[in-house]
């Protein structure tokens, strides 16, 4: 398929158990233009063998797989150099796409046109055995305004706002707008700043249905990682081990965000005031991060 309207990637990583529902939520959609990219980060699992049954018997499915780990981050943004489609979705290879999810996305970016940047659903929360826990993302803020408006939707809260479970970011992008940005960067967090990328690039669009079943098991990446320094490793295998400094990082990152995005230079400074009230609230934190920084430097 030369060009799929919509283009699904599921970046893997011994994806046992849960990656044949995933893979096959995704192929039993009732929106069929579409391909799905299964990108393996070196599996030592079942993974590579369920992966290629998948591409030999479903030709919307393009199979490739890494010699050695490179890290989620290099592999996410690999599946969207290889991407041909209008649209892109990233995909866990534990979350489960509900029925309907894309044929809803895309009508719905669809109709609010080329402003519309994003579509996202609510999300259903399952546990290891795919039954429903809690619901997550109805009446988070939001802004349709200018990007100064959408950054401070996103910023103004350390929990109820959609940066806090960066579930949007497995929501239905444009692919070409994606592609300005710096995609998933090298270090915890970085999806944040993908998200930030986007809302300073156009408008979301919100799909009122919980299409978006994201898995809580033990082997999340999340569980599986629960220090700033595992959780680092995990993004960029070759960056080291020592402390990364997070929210440090995060800063930085968003800050970049405003300096690269396609903004007048009006609307750059308010975003940068915003950026300065945000800061107001984190420098404790991140000055306490120095600190660690600090003693790590002295050999304390």
């Amino acid at each position: 398929m030369d060009h799929p309207r919509i283009t699904v990637a599921i970046p893997v990583y011994n994806g046992l158990p849960y990656l044949k529902e995933a893979v096959d939520s995704v192929l039993s959609q009732d929106f069929e233009d579409l391909e799905l990219i299964l990108a393996d980060n070196a599996s030592t699992d079942g993974t590579e063998a369920l992966c290629r049954l998948y591409a030999e018997g479903d030709s919307r499915v393009r199979y490739f797989r890494h010699v050695e780990n490179m890290g989620a981050a290099a592999n996410f943004n690999f599946c969207v150099a290889r991407a041909k489609g209008e649209f892109f979705k990233w995909t866990a290879a534990d979350d489960v796409c509900g029925q309907g999810w894309l044929s809803q996305s895309v009508q719905a970016l669809d109709q609010a046109g080329p402003g519309a940047v994003l579509a996202y659903p609510w999300i259903q929360w399952i546990d290891e055995f795919s039954a429903n826990l809690d619901s997550y993302g109805q009446g988070l803020p939001w802004s349709m305004g200018k990007p100064h408006e959408r950054l401070t939707a996103l910023l103004s809260d350390p929990v109820d706002t959609h940066l806090f479970k960066c579930s949007p970011v497995c929501g239905l992008i444009r692919l070409k707008t994606l592609r300005t940005t710096g995609l998933i960067g090298s270090f915890g967090g970085s999806d944040k700043v993908t998200l930030v990328e986007l809302a300073l690039r156009g408008h979301w669009v919100e799909v009122p249905e919980f299409y978006f079943k994201r898995r809580v098991h033990a082997g999340s990446s999340l569980a599986a990682n629960q220090t700033p320094e595992e959780l680092a490793q995990w993004f960029d295998p070759t960056g080291g081990k020592r402390y990364p400094m997070p929210r440090v990082t995060l800063f930085q990152g968003f800050i970049r965000a405003v300096k690269d995005a396609p903004l007048a230079r009006h609307e750059r400074w308010r975003c940068l005031r915003v950026m300065v009230k945000f800061f107001r609230s984190e420098w404790r934190v991140m000055g306490g991060e120095y600190k660690i920084k600090l003693r790590e430097f002295l050999g304390r």
